[in-house]
């Protein structure tokens, strides 16, 4: 029997690759030095109005939790109230902690003193890791509970159409982020499955957009052994 339909699982991949990578850098930035901690302000920044927030990694997280809100969680709803219910506090939740980090980040930056920085850099490493934590477990659940409802519950066309509502909301620059970061984690079995749906349901220039992204971020036998198989 082929694998069924999972709309979330490598997308939580992607996140994953990305909180572990911002949480290496808040660990081991120089808070004394204010161009190392403007260019971190920059990835982990919440502001939407800002072009190039659209990459950042607090950006991302808050806009797939709205995606989630707004397109799979109706229909889970439908069969598991009480688990989407409880994912979705834990979105509210998630959404007070990201907007106080990034408020954490401008007032360091706001301070004179580079001791100062260092101490209150130390403070929000701290919370970073208490909501990358939360973040993790989150995930964790939407992986172990959500996806099984909803496997068990919709048919893998449906479970397809949840997922392209949701790529057709997201900006390119956006949806090219969140696949920047999603190829390198996925297994190659998962990379062959992407690219066969992204061949059924995506424009030519979109196919050759996202062929080109994944050969600058994947190993070339790696890319070259998936390319065979799909025949991007």
């Amino acid at each position: 029997m082929p694998p069924r339909e999972d709309p979330l699982t490598t997308v939580h991949k992607g996140l994953r690759s990305m909180i572990y990578r911002l949480s290496s850098r808040l660990q081991s930035n120089d808070f004394t030095d204010l161009d190392s901690t403007r260019g971190l302000m920059v990835d982990l920044e919440h502001d939407f109005a800002v072009a190039r927030s659209a990459g950042c990694v607090v950006c991302i997280l808050s806009h797939h939790a709205t995606d989630e809100d707004q397109v799979m969680f109706p229909e889970s709803a439908k069969v598991a109230p009480t688990l989407t219910a409880a994912l979705i506090e834990d979105h509210h939740e998630l959404a007070r902690r990201e907007l106080a980090l990034t408020e954490g980040m401008r007032n360091i930056l706001a301070l004179e003193a580079p001791a100062a920085r260092l101490v209150e850099g130390a403070r929000l490493n701290r919370e970073a890791n208490q909501l990358f934590g939360a973040y993790l477990t989150h995930m964790n659940r939407e992986d172990d509970e959500l996806v099984p409802l909803l496997q068990e519950h919709f048919t893998d066309s449906q479970l397809v159409a949840m997922r392209t509502t949701i790529i057709a909301r997201m900006p390119p620059e956006r949806l090219f982020a969140i696949v920047g970061e999603m190829v390198p984690s996925m297994t190659p079995a998962e990379l062959v499955e992407f690219f066969g749906s992204v061949r059924q349901s995506a424009p030519a220039p979109m196919i050759t957009a996202l062929a080109d992204l994944c050969a600058r971020k994947l190993d070339p036998a790696r890319w070259a052994a998936v390319r065979s198989q799909v025949g991007v």
